[in-house]
């Protein structure tokens, strides 16, 4: 019996991070997306640890005793492993090292990313250090939506012509679900992400300053009070110029019917 993970984690790191890994039992592999059954192996003790190749990749090997109790192990939420899953894997394992680099690092960011346990999902929300550090901001009802806006918009860009659902129930908190795109472009997508947030934390106070009179506009706007409408559309990258357009046209017709 078997455990392969990424080399940058230690056993341990897995159920923190939700980082994936593969389990192997007799000839028999499956993916773990999130390691949420690595206390299993935790309860064991290992016979051997190197580091092997799995399609293609090099990764952690940690052996078990193969007559070890494993009929008592319950293992849950395992997918089987094969070329589309696999990169669901490497997907998964872009976002826990993400996860990680950022709770090692002091560069000051806008938005956290946080790994979810539902399928190849991110959630982003504004970083609790800058949150407390900015309360002005995000006490002004206005500005906070334009804040949201601002986000939406950002995320809509970023992940234009990419298979990449994103979602938001609720204001500046951000799922983005990753399931079909390629670890690759997970990668790449992180970088891009990385250089806008940390963009985004040297041009807010100046927004704060030079958008304050017209974010008092937004408090209680229609917009603001429609936000499930206006968000989609932001992170869809939609035209604004033909979203009004029609608008507009819709509103004609609507008054020359006179009902």
């Amino acid at each position: 019996m078997r455990i392969y993970f990424d080399k940058v984690f230690q056993l341990q790191e897995l159920m923190q991070y939700a980082a994936p890994s593969v389990i192997q039992i007799g000839n028999n592999l499956q993916i773990d997306l999130h390691s949420t059954n690595v206390l299993d192996f935790m309860m064991l003790e290992p016979v051997g640890e190197s580091v092997e190749e799995l399609m293609g990749i090099e990764l952690n090997c940690i052996e078990y005793d193969p007559t070890a109790s494993v009929e008592l192990l319950e293992f849950g939420d395992l997918i089987e492993l094969d070329e589309k899953n696999f990169e669901k894997f490497k997907v998964a394992n872009v976002i826990a090292r993400y996860v990680k680099n950022q709770k090692s690092s002091n560069e000051p960011r806008f938005l956290k990313v946080e790994n979810s346990l539902y399928g190849v999902e991110v959630v982003l929300s504004v970083e609790q250090k800058f949150l407390l550090s900015h309360s002005e901001f995000f006490a002004h009802k206005g500005f906070t939506f334009l804040l949201d806006c601002m986000i939406a918009s950002m995320l809509g860009q970023l992940m234009k012509n990419e298979p990449v659902k994103i979602l938001s129930s609720e204001p500046l908190m951000y799922r983005l679900d990753l399931e079909n795109i390629t670890g690759e472009k997970a990668e790449e997508l992180g970088q891009r992400f990385s250089e806008v947030n940390t963009k985004m934390v040297d041009i807010i106070d100046g927004m704060f300053i030079l958008l304050k009179g017209i974010a008092e506009k937004f408090k209680d706007s229609v917009l603001e009070k429609y936000r499930e409408s206006i968000i989609p559309i932001l992170t869809e990258s939609v035209d604004l110029d033909k979203y009004i357009s029609e608008l507009q046209m819709l509103e004609g017709v609507l008054k020359s019917l006179k009902i």
